[in-house]
């Protein structure tokens, strides 16, 4: 029995000894797995047991004889600390592979990390555990940034480039380090928030902020890998796919295998959910009842819907679209159903549905305008062609009057005849001028090119003009004529001329077109009470009894092109273009015009202008005072004149003209040679330039420039008038800017030349 006892006591001695050997390796195992909570609550465990025994043994060695029980004892303590340490060890194993993992991926996520440190605006290295910043890098970071000593306050120095800062959405935020040692702990280890923010630069953009949580080896901290990068190129992308989908199409579903499902969309939906049935079931249960159509054309519909039809065009060609019509929330909604393949084989297609009733209805309204383009371009086509139909009748009878008469002329010896026929020749030329100029005016308007020039003027000698103008036409024809401007106070303007009295003429000479024998024509011009300081407002009253119009022609009167189709007017010359170009010349002038008009009673316009008031010299209150520039005649006689123009027919009527006027004339073809003949002659020979435009060698503008470049002052001074047949607004202002003193347009009207001429001289003197 002794025996037994104290071999039972050698053995668990000897054990316990080995259990002290393997406690030291076990400690330092154990300090090789820091960081791990589980190790250090498993740790006192066998150190307890093994010091309990330990000191049993010793009680038993120095203070009795042991017995069986206290032998069994000690030695079953020794087995079970063994036991207890052989597990351990294999618990200290796992726990130093989780350990070594944990390691790689720890430096796995610093390595990566620290290449990103170029393509962002900042890493960060926080020990969430001490509040600490281990590392931080990058460009965002500023130097309030770099001075923040824990996360806390690098947090709270960066919240305020953030944008919403409402104290709510600061507290909810999900990198705070509550909140990530919160997300840890629940098992998360990447969390990721997308905010508007603004960088060091002022520049507005969208921050997308990642951080990576792991263990620290060695010290079992928890570590924070924090990145932050301008995400605005990917929240495009995100939202131009999410548009694509849910902006494009109604709905996404797949068909596979015969059944139906709705992926993405509201049209599918059923009671909350979205719609999953058989594709047949779909057809006939949900579509067909809502198809907006006739029984045979809903059968030839579905038709076209069905499965095995899918498959076979799908087979040729891809997407496959049918159009449906749907009676839908109370209306027709036109759809588009676009099929795709996945998988032909496994009978797996994508149905895009998409709504094209906005498409429809704006393709209609496209349609509807061109339409309406084409009517109108065709209408305009018919009124050109018409114009061009009047236009050519208009031309051609006036030339077979000059060419008739031209003949006639040539053969006759009687002077009285001869006259007759020149007169008539001269009537019929200045129609043909009215016609060219009105077709050339209304290009002009209808460009944009043409502006008022704006000059001093008397208004009631423009009406004294127009009536003198009219006078014999209108007793001719037997028609009563009278112009009054008796009730203008403010006579003296600022306006221009030329368009004005256009504007009285072309009202005039349409009452004397359209008024028969017996009729009368009355022009009036008023002045009214103007709102503006400095300015005039008048009224030009221009009535007729002649044939008048239609209540239907008087809104397209001032059309382009237009003139009313009845047998009595469609005998009276005209283009169509002398309204449509009086319309617009009022409009340039800010005023109205309107009519009234009765077929068989005749038609009245009425013009409302408003024109700045001319300024009169100190003194000069007389009404009767002159409102333009007034020159005293000039004698010719003995005059000089130097005449540049290359055409031989105009230089030599030109010269005729002059010479009638009294002038001595010399010519020269082009500009070149005038500049040389009148700096060989030198200052005095001759007292004006009249010279053409468009020449060769040199033009007329380059002459004048020429001219006025001289050293010699005298000869630098010598008028220069231009007589062209560039007789455009935009050609005398030209003139002018080439410093030429006048400019007089051809044909040659002998009056204007000879005026424009005395007007020149007389300045020059």
């Amino acid at each position: 029995m002794n025996a037994l006892v104290y071999a039972m006591i050698y053995a668990g001695s000897v054990l316990m000894a080995y259990n002290i050997v393997r406690c030291y390796g076990f400690v330092q195992r154990m300090r090789k797995v820091s960081g791990l909570e589980m190790s250090r609550a498993i740790l006192p465990i066998p150190l307890i047991l093994l010091i309990c025994f330990l000191i049993g043994y010793l009680a038993v060695a120095l203070f009795g004889t042991p017995d069986l029980i206290i032998a069994g004892i000690l030695f079953g303590g020794s087995v079970f600390v063994f036991i207890v340490f052989s597990v351990m060890y294999q618990i200290i194993g796992r726990l130093r592979e989780s350990n070594a993992r944990q390691d790689a991926l720890y430096e796995e996520i610093r390595n990566e990390l620290a290449s990103l440190t170029e393509d962002c605006l900042s890493v960060l290295r926080v020990n969430l555990t001490r509040d600490e910043i281990e590392e931080r890098a990058g460009k965002a970071l500023s130097a309030e940034d770099l001075a923040a000593q824990s996360y806390t306050e690098l947090l709270a120095s960066r919240e305020k480039r953030f944008l919403p800062t409402d104290a709510q959405h600061r507290e909810q935020r999900a990198f705070t380090r509550a909140e990530l040692l919160k997300s840890f702990k629940a098992g998360h280890s990447e969390v990721e928030e997308t905010r508007y923010s603004l960088l060091e630069d002022g520049q507005p953009c969208f921050v997308k902020t990642h951080a990576t949580l792991a263990v620290q080896p060695g010290s079992g901290d928890v570590i924070a890998f924090i990145t932050e990068a301008v995400c605005n190129d990917e929240m495009v992308n995100e939202t131009l796919i999410n548009k694509a989908l849910t902006g494009q199409y109604d709905a996404i579903a797949s068909i596979l295998g015969g059944q139906y499902r709705v992926v993405i969309g509201s049209a599918g939906q059923q009671g909350g959910a979205l719609l999953a049935c058989s594709y047949d079931d779909y057809l006939n249960l949900h579509l067909a009842p809502v198809i907006d159509a006739s029984d045979e054309d809903k059968r030839v519909l579905l038709a076209a819907l069905r499965a095995e039809r899918l498959e076979s065009e799908l087979a040729k060609r891809e997407p496959y679209s049918v159009p449906v019509a749907l009676s839908l929330d109370g209306g027709v909604r036109y759809k588009r159903f676009d099929f795709y393949v996945v998988d032909q084989q496994a009978e797996f297609f994508i149905l895009l549905q998409s709504d094209t009733t906005e498409a429809r209805r704006e393709e209609r309204e496209r349609n509807e305008l061109l339409a309406e383009a084409l009517t109108e371009a065709q209408r305009a086509s018919q009124s050109k062609s018409t114009f061009l139909s009047n236009i050519s009748h208009d031309i051609r009878t006036p030339m077979n009057a000059i060419v008739g008469y031209t003949d006639f002329a040539k053969k006759s010896d009687d002077p009285a005849q001869m006259r007759e026929y020149l007169e008539k020749i001269d009537s019929s030329s200045k129609y043909m001028l009215a016609l060219l100029n009105d077709v050339l005016e209304m290009s002009r308007i209808e460009s944009g090119k043409s502006e008022l020039d704006l000059t001093r003027a008397s208004l009631p000698a423009l009406m004294d003009d127009a009536y003198d103008l009219f006078e014999r036409q209108m007793a001719e024809k037997g028609v009563a004529y009278s112009v009054d401007s008796s009730h203008v106070r403010d006579g003296c303007v600022i306006c221009d001329k030329t368009r004005v009295n256009r504007v009285l003429l072309n009202l005039i000479s349409n009452a004397y077109k359209f008024t028969p024998e017996g009729g009368s024509v009355e022009v009036r011009l008023l002045q009214l009470d103007s709102t503006r300081e400095g300015y005039g407002r008048y009224e030009l009253h221009v009535k007729d009894t002649g044939i008048g119009m239609s209540k239907e022609f008087t809104h397209k009167i001032f059309d382009t092109f237009e003139r009313e189709r009845t047998a009595t007017a469609s005998g009276i010359a005209g283009t169509g273009l002398g309204m449509a170009i009086t319309r617009n010349i009022v409009d340039m002038m800010g005023g109205t015009i309107d009519l009234v008009s009765e077929q068989g009673r005749g038609t009245e316009f009425t013009v409302t202008l408003e024109f700045e008031l001319q300024e009169r010299e100190p003194g000069d209150n007389q009404p009767g005072s002159p409102c333009e520039p007034q020159y005293e005649s000039i004698d010719f006689t003995g005059l000089r004149a130097l005449l540049v123009e290359d055409q031989m027919i105009n230089r030599e009527i030109a010269r005729m003209i002059l010479e009638g006027f009294g002038f001595e004339v010399d010519e020269t073809e082009d500009g070149a040679q005038a500049l040389e003949q009148l700096v060989s002659s030198g200052a005095g020979r001759y007292d004006v330039v009249i010279t053409d435009i468009q020449m060769p060698v040199m033009d007329g503008y380059g002459l004048a420039r020429s001219i006025r470049k001289l050293d010699d002052a005298e000869l630098a001074r010598i008028p220069i008038v231009a007589m062209s047949a560039n007789a455009f607004q935009e050609d005398v202002k030209a003139s002018r800017e080439a410093g030429m003193d006048a400019h007089v347009a051809k044909p040659i009207d002998i009056d204007i030349l000879r005026r424009t001429l005395g007007e020149v001289l007389a300045s020059a003197r």
